[in-house]
């Protein structure tokens, strides 16, 4: 009968040639499964049923499918095949072929042939689709580098423009480069810089957490650390209360908080080596050095001297200083404005700053007080302020000066506070506190009696004594000064009179008495002292 290629007849074989042109010109994996199911039922009693890719895709109808193809079964028909779709590239799945009868041997090698072609045409299309699909991921890398190099390149202009605040030209850039508000802020929470935004942005209450990656959501604001290293020396954040921010700017915000890390780090190294510089010649000012060897240390690091300067001691009555309290007091001269040098010892934070304006003088130190303890919430701050001292060679008695009236104030009963030492009048020579052992002598000796009598029946003879001392032995005065009946202070004082077998009247004896009352508030005996 000869061979199944000469049986198939030279016009079939003619079309299945021409087919195989077809089904090999770049057309859709659709359309080739469509030109071989329209050739199946041209030349065969047959059709195509389904043309599974994988064995396990086949429709229920189909059973019996195995990667190898064959004989398979599909429900309501006599006969059914499974032609395996091979490719370069792979299987290509199956072409499952089903009619009621068998096809002849003819049929059967036209189907074999068309399954051959078909499964060539399918790894085709399938390679096609994977090239364009990496052409794609290609332009999009592509697109994206570009994208990344152009954030960059803005990013280290900022970075580097040495006519610009580098900080707010990198939160410029950034705002610039997302549309997004920029907010730069320092490890405290403060603001640095920002962009985008009318004023500084008020401080949040808590920092975020930036242990895990980066960036986080915090809010309204997504936010990164500037960290070279593993310390965090500030945060820059988007103000994306929309949650507008795609992959792009968080790209931009991240490399922002690279960029921002290397400036901080350049800052704070700068800032270091001045602060030490600063802390250095603080501490030779206040121990005595050499005038002009300081004015010209001063002059380098462009600070003046020439105004007179206070000596002012900070700390916390009850502890020694420590790097909070340094900070504080710095960041309250700073926002203050006060021009001024700051070091720190063992037991106080020490600024040097220039004389206030004589309008400005009773407020400038209080004002600081205030601004300390406002960053350090409900903490005893006591401040001692030094004389003013004309020149660099006075700093040090201005330093002596200050820590007397710190003392005064750290051990008097209402620590928190200022004291300023050329307004102490009479106290500056009574001693320096609780820690004077001569003070309390004299006080004991003088007011020992009304101190016992008080403590064991609760009276205020000794307030009383003092009021009346203080307003010249006014009666009117002193009785309207402590809120009593005259006939009431007459009873105290001759109370008075008794327990100590003193004489008010006496000029020696009230001047002792006054003195020793002084001295008893110094050492906190009285809530108004």
């Amino acid at each position: 009968m000869g061979p199944p290629a000469a049986r198939a007849g030279s016009a079939r074989l003619r079309e299945l040639l021409a087919l195989s042109v077809l089904l090999s010109d770049g057309r859709p994996a659709a359309e080739i499964i469509e030109l071989a199911g329209g050739a199946v039922r041209s030349w065969t009693p047959c059709e195509v049923v389904a043309v599974p890719r994988e064995p396990g895709e086949a429709p229920a109808e189909v059973s019996g499918l195995r990667a190898d193809g064959g004989r398979v079964t599909v429900e309501g028909r006599g006969w059914a095949w499974a032609y395996p779709l091979r490719a370069f590239n792979g299987p290509q799945g199956h072409l499952v072929v089903a009619g009621d009868q068998p096809p002849t041997s003819d049929e059967r090698f036209l189907l074999t042939s068309l399954a051959r072609y078909t499964g060539v045409a399918l790894g085709q299309d399938a390679l096609r689709r994977r090239l364009r699909t990496v052409a794609g991921d290609l332009d999009r890398a592509e697109a994206e580098l570009r994208q990344h190099a152009a954030i960059q390149e803005t990013l280290a202009r900022a970075a580097a423009d040495p006519t610009e605040d580098r900080i707010r030209a990198i939160a410029e850039a950034l705002y610039a480069i997302t549309g997004l508000p920029v907010v730069i802020e320092d490890s405290f929470g403060y603001a640095r810089a920002w962009s985008g935004l009318a004023e500084a942005p008020a401080a949040e209450a808590g920092a975020p957490d930036l242990r895990g990656p980066l960036p986080v959501r915090d809010g309204d604001r997504l936010v990164t650390a500037a960290q070279p290293r593993h310390e965090v020396l500030g945060t820059i954040a988007l103000v994306d209360p929309g949650r507008m921010a795609g992959e792009r700017d968080q790209f931009a915000l991240t490399h922002a908080a690279l960029v921002l890390s290397g400036e901080l780090a350049h800052v704070r190294a700068v800032a270091e080596v001045e602060r030490r510089q600063r802390r250095d010649l603080v501490e030779d000012l206040i121990d005595g050095a050499d005038e002009a060897g300081a004015a010209a240390r001063a002059e380098a690091l462009g600070y003046d001297l020439g105004p007179p300067h206070r000596a002012v001691a900070v700390g916390y009555p009850v502890a020694p200083a420590d790097e909070v309290l340094a900070a504080a007091v710095e960041r309250a001269v700073a926002a203050l404005g006060l021009p001024g040098l700051v070091s720190r010892r063992a037991d106080h934070v020490v600024l040097l700053s220039p004389e206030p304006r004589p309008d400005a003088t009773g407020t400038t130190w209080e004002r600081l007080h205030a601004a300390i303890s406002a960053r350090l919430g409900a903490v005893e701050v006591a401040v001692g302020v030094g004389r003013p001292a004309d020149g660099p060679a006075g700093i040090a008695q201005s330093w002596r000066d200050a820590q007397r009236a710190y003392a005064i104030r750290a051990g008097g009963r209402q620590r928190d506070g200022v004291t300023v030492d050329d307004q102490l009048g009479l106290y500056r020579i009574l001693g320096t506190g609780a820690g004077s052992g001569d003070l309390e002598r004299y006080v004991d000796e003088w007011l020992g009696a009304l101190l016992r009598y008080d403590a064991e029946s609760g009276s205020e003879l000794t307030r009383t004594l003092r009021t009346y001392l203080d307003r010249g032995g006014n009666y009117d005065e002193t009785a309207a000064a402590l809120i009593i009946h005259r006939s009431t202070l007459r009873y105290r004082l001759q109370r008075i009179r008794d327990l100590t077998g003193l004489d008010l009247g006496d000029p020696d004896t009230r001047l002792n008495l006054h003195v020793a009352v002084r001295g008893w508030s110094v050492l906190g005996g009285d809530d108004d002292g």
